[in-house]
């Protein structure tokens, strides 16, 4: 859909322009450039190799933008008609006149309205209460672009007309400055946002909400554009930018933005935003700097220049005192230059806005953005060692390779070939849980939930959510009928070690725990009744624990002490002790935790978008008080797991079903994104106090370690033991001693999220090697090679493969050399090994049946498809073992009946272990195929099975996996990553400039399927190391709770060059057909950039005056983090 619409704006993009559409895309999955990739293919300048793996794309242009049929061009002669639409108590009205506008503006008396064009604004700030919605994007007063002295704008422009309109004018005289404002407005949001709305939008929204960053409103300021206001038909007024901010707009409409001429000779306009992510986010600060010269050839500030600002506070605009020390001085004296960052350093006061970034570093990121613009003014006026701080982060077009071998011998399997679902899956005609049609009488959920973190809950109060139009019921534990109140049944699973309750029955856990649902007629009539249930709580609730040190020291009841240490540690040459704290993430799949609940003949039938389909079905039928064989569960597939829908689906699913119980009706709950966040597990958040010894060699000689784990409100799921198991990594444990804790606090009980222990686990052993050289000052792996388990490993040569391919030792001096060259942009290399020892565990079956009427075979296993390319996996599988071609093959819906018993999909093991089952199954019905085979003269498949169907031969047989099956066992998986990286450190941003990884697969079982899994792990894991922060309130409440305030990585956040590498010619004698799995490893080697991206901070450090030592470099190291990490200050910044 997205390349879709690009190709009908631009029938021959750039690749450059594809890469840069797909901003508003958030993926977790794929990684992205397998994306990115693929639709470069249909760019006008890309490879004629690459146009050639395209379909022609030349009839797109035949066919209708608006509904895809063969276009006639009829619709270009359809104009705009006015329209009146109610619904409900709201009213949409669309007008094509401004004489229309006014018109609706005096019908609608004093009831609240909103002027719509994109609407964009409801992504920001939700609208209440709105009575009337006026759509006006198709008024053409509105959107008209005209020049004189001025150049006008229509305010109801898109930002992408806008950009286009200003880069026209752009080549008249005086207005040389407009390619600036274009080229800033480009990268606001992204372009599907800037493709509706509109710049009346935006600067309505600044209005209303004041203390919005506003790209376009600093922009216009800075520029001193005016903007034109229809007060009536042709009756208009002219205000400033400031002045728009007080002004009332009542029945009043923005009109146009008046765009001054400034002499291109003398005026000088620089313009920045410093963004979280590098696509679809909001600015932390932003900033326009204007200056006019005495003359083209002079330096002397002829006026008062305009320097302003955004997301300082809401009322800051100008630097004023800054402008005023400007007047008549050479801007460029290093004395002046000095004075004015002292000066804006001072007057710039930002304040807390949470969650956001710090008052601290916004101050100095706006006093950073001024001395960049000093900078860029003349850099021949400029320290050499400077100049660089002048420019901003600049990504080029993405690059890749992917390096694998295949064998031919055994097609399809090791073959090259995408998704079975693939092609359904981008036409859209994949079907998730809440495309599923709705059933005649079927009714919607939606969770009420917690304020607070603590207290004992008193009451409910309905009376308000029961006015809202379609409410029918709220069910709180109380109408659980005396079953029990746990969707993680400690009596059935041993996994579980507290019963979590389905409905807060009392005592409230955590900030966002249900307490029931409303039952409504519609979804957003659900929705919108259970935000009115009132909870009454007892007054005096403790103050909820939020940090593991704080239970620690406070209370002992809420710790757990897995495995206590008290031995003294010996002596060593050389010691050192540190502290290494990881914090959460959220899984953020594509799809919410969803479940459709339909009671029929005594029994249910569940529909939830769950990695276990198990728990599931028991927790359902406990809860409407029914046997398990009365439940059946389906999943055709779910949009992304992580192992976030391990568990937690069994809380909606049982909700849903005791609400589809009470009303006997199908009842579908899909959480929106908000309710997901907070209800849901997040990572398991650590704390590692540790005390290493060493020789001077770097070698360990001993290691204490005191790991306190942030469990949430339960023990379930602890990934603890695993931590412990994968600490190791490639590195010995001989004097390691562990003592771990998981430590309760008041938040959504934490859960196994992708890599769930070794993330961490190995982080933190490769944190230590790194710790070790910094003290010993040696290079990194060389410490690590001292410490590597030599036996059998090929890590020492793996690694001399990747540096070879990556150039490492020639980068590595490169990157030495340019830290020299510059001070405020800084490089990091790093390299990271790692051992990932798999193990088996869990219980998976599949189902394969031959059909004798044309010889076609189906499957249905009890794993999970989540996007990670299961289904394709064992479509391959059976295809090599049946000998048949892969369209022969058709996997069926997952299921409780087929797949009854079956464990988690999750853990990595998914994809081998249904793949063995799978294997297991079609060598059972080729086992019973071989007597029958040999009494016929070489048979065709079809005369085979329909032979032995006559002959009364099962074609059905079901494999069964274990962790105790004979021919597959534990194995060690071997990886290596180089990553480079560039930081600004002016402003904390960051670019990965290349990855190197290679990994250890085996001989794959499909190997695009197995890169894809290794890229989207990766970027998974730079998300957690780089971006993704959960904070909580005072309260406990999450306060990033939706995509405008976490930030999981963009399209253009992952490598500008991206390199994956498969090892070669080494088949996996242990595992399934002598591959490996490549589901979690990959995220485990992302810390490799946060390590590189401290070497680069080291360099910056030495340069602010600090010393060349190790340093605690927090995680995420967001852009806040890496600025303070820099050391940078104000006083710094000089022009010579």
């Amino acid at each position: 859909m997205n390349m879709f619409s690009l190709l009908a704006d631009e029938k021959k993009p750039t690749m450059q322009q594809v890469e840069d559409a797909f901003g508003g895309n958030i993926c977790r999955c794929t990684g992205y450039r397998s994306i990115l990739e693929a639709y470069k293919a249909m760019a006008s300048d890309a490879p004629a190799l690459t146009r050639r793996q395209c379909a022609d794309i030349e009839d797109l242009e035949k066919f209708c933008s608006k509904s895809g049929k063969p276009c006639s061009g009829e619709c270009k002669k359809v104009k705009a008609q006015p329209i009146k639409i109610k619904l409900g108590a709201e009213n949409w009205r669309k007008v094509v006149t401004t004489t229309e506008l006014f018109a609706a503006f005096a019908e609608i008396g004093e009831d609240s309205y909103k002027l719509v064009a994109g609407n964009t604004s409801e992504g920001v700030y939700r609208s209440q209460s709105v009575v009337h919605y006026i759509d006006i994007k198709d008024i053409p007063d509105l959107r008209q672009v005209s020049a004189s002295e001025n150049f006008k704008l229509g305010a109801s422009s898109t930002l992408t007309e806008a950009a286009r309109a200003l880069r026209t004018q752009a080549s008249t005289a005086g207005f040389k400055y407009l390619n600036e404002i274009a080229s800033h407005w480009e990268n606001i949001a992204n372009l599907p946002i800037r493709n509706i709305g509109t710049i009346a939008g935006n600067l309505s929204m600044k209005r209303e909400h004041p203390e919005f960053a506003s790209d376009v409103f600093t922009l216009l300021e800075a520029v001193g554009a005016q903007l034109q206001i229809l007060t009536g038909v042709d009756k208009r007024e002219t205000v400033s930018l400031p002045g728009f901010l007080n002004y009332s707009i009542k029945k009043r409409v923005l009109e146009s933005v008046l765009f001054p001429a400034l002499d291109d000779a003398t005026h000088r306009l620089r313009t920045f935003h410093v963004l979280p992510r590098t696509q679809s986010s909001v600015s932390y600060v932003n900033a326009a700097f204007l200056v006019r010269l005495s003359s083209a050839t002079s330096w002397d500030v002829a006026e008062k220049p305009r320097i302003v600002f955004g997301g300082i506070r809401a009322s800051f605009i100008h630097a004023t005192a800054t402008e005023n020390l400007l007047v008549s001085k050479n801007i460029l004296d290093p004395v002046v230059a000095s004075q004015a960052i002292s000066v804006l350093n001072s007057e710039v006061r930002p304040d807390e806005v949470l969650p956001g970034a710090g008052v601290d570093y916004r101050r100095k990121l706006a006093v950073g953005l001024f001395y960049k613009f000093l900078l860029g003014l003349d850099p021949n006026q400029v320290d050499p060692r400077y100049k660089s701080g002048a420019e901003v982060l600049t990504r080029e077009l993405s690059s890749a390779k992917q390096d694998f071998e295949t064998n031919e011998s055994v097609f399809p399997l090791n073959q090259p070939i995408g998704k079975v679902e693939a092609l359904a899956q981008c036409a859209g005609e994949i079907e998730y849980i809440d495309d599923i049609p709705t059933r005649p009488g079927e009714l919607h959920a939606a969770f009420v939930l917690t304020k607070q973190a603590t207290g004992a809950i008193v009451k409910y109060n309905t009376d308000e959510a029961a006015k809202v139009p379609g409410y029918l019921n709220f069910y709180s534990a109380a109408d659980l009928d005396g079953v029990p109140n746990s969707f993680t049944p400690i009596d059935v699973y041993s996994s579980f070690l507290d019963d979590e309750e389905i409905f807060c029955s009392k005592e409230v856990k955590y900030a966002g725990q249900p307490v029931g649902i409303v039952v409504a007629e519609t979804r957003a009539a659900a929705v919108q009744a259970a935000e009115l249930v009132v909870i009454e709580y007892e007054t005096n609730a403790p103050k909820p624990v939020l940090d593991v040190m704080e239970v620690i020291k406070m209370t002992r009841d809420r710790v757990v002490v897995v495995e206590k240490n008290d031995e003294s540690p010996p002596k060593s040459a050389n010691t050192v002790k540190g502290i290494f704290e990881i914090g959460h993430q959220y899984p953020l799949y594509m799809e919410n935790l969803s479940s459709i609940v339909v009671p029929h003949d005594g029994g249910y039938d569940v529909y939830p978008s769950t990695q276990w389909m198990d728990l599931d079905q028991n927790v359902v039928a406990r809860t409407v008080g029914v046997p398990a064989n009365k439940v059946t569960v389906y999943v055709k597939r779910i949009g992304g797991g992580f192992g976030g829908k391990q568990s937690r689906s069994s809380m909606v699913s049982a909700a849903c079903a005791l609400a589809a119980k009470k009303h006997n009706r199908a009842v579908r709950l899909v959480l929106p994104l908000t309710t997901n966040m907070e209800v849901t597990s997040k990572r398991f958040g650590q704390r590692n106090e540790y005390e290493v010894g060493f020789d001077n060699a770097g070698k360990i000689e001993y290691v204490t370690m005191h790991v306190i784990q942030d469990s949430g409100c339960s023990r379930n799921e602890s990934p603890m033991g695993i931590f412990v198991a994968f600490f190791e990594s490639c590195y010995g444990s001989e004097g390691y001693k562990i003592q771990p804790q998981e430590v309760l606090t008041n938040k959504a009980s934490n859960g196994p999220i992708r890599g769930p222990g070794p993330i961490e686990g190995i982080a933190f052993h490769d944190e230590i090697m790194e710790r070790i050289a910094k003290h010993l000052k040696k290079d990194p792996l060389e410490v690590k090679l001292v410490n590597m388990q030599k036996l059998d490993s090929p890590l020492p040569n793996l690694i001399n493969e990747i540096k070879s391919k990556a150039e490492y030792d020639k980068r590595k001096q490169e990157v030495e050399a340019y830290n020299q060259m510059n001070r405020w942009k800084k490089r990091g290399l790093a390299i990271t090994p790692m051992r990932y020892p798999f193990m088996l565990w869990n219980h998976l079956t599949s189902t394969v049946s031959i059909y004798q009427g044309d010889g076609s075979v189906s499957i249905a296993h009890g794993g999970i498809e989540m996007g990670q390319g299961l289904n394709t996996k064992i479509t391959q599988v059976a295809a090599h073992i049946l000998k048949l071609p892969i369209d022969q093959i058709s996997v069926k819906t997952s299921n409780s009946i087929t797949g009854a018993n079956n464990g988690i999909s999750g853990g990595s093991i998914i994809s081998e272990g249904v793949s063995y089952a799978t294997m297991k199954a079609c060598q059972t019905l080729l086992d019973r195929l071989e007597p029958v085979r040999a009494t016929m003269e070489n048979p065709t498949w079809l005369q085979l099975i329909r032979e032995a169907y006559n002959r009364n031969v099962n074609l059905s047989a079901q494999g069964l996996f274990s962790k105790d099956v004979p021919d597959v066992k534990n194995y060690n998986i071997w990886c290596v990553c180089i990553s480079e990286v560039e930081v600004d450190v002016l402003t904390g941003e960051r670019q990965i400039r290349r990855v190197d990884l290679l990994e250890d697969v085996g001989q794959s079982l499909s190997p695009l399927i197995d890169i894809g899994q290794i890229e989207g792990a990766f970027i998974m894991g730079l998300g957690y190391w780089l971006s993704e922060e959960l904070t909580f309130d005072e309260a406990g409440r999450l306060r990033e709770n939706r995509l405008w305030n976490y930030v999981p990585p963009g399209p253009k956040d992952i490598p500008v060059d991206f390199r994956v590498y498969l090892r070669r010619n080494a088949p996996n004698p242990l595992g399934v057909l002598g591959s490996k799995t490549t589901g979690e490893p990959a995220i485990c080697l992302s810390v490799n950039v946060w390590f590189a991206l401290r070497n680069a901070l080291e360099a910056a450090r030495v340069d602010a005056g600090g010393p060349n030592d190790y340093f605690d470099m927090k995680q995420p190291a967001t852009l806040e983090h890496i600025h303070e990490s820099s050391l940078t200050e104000p006083m710094q910044f000089k022009l010579k």
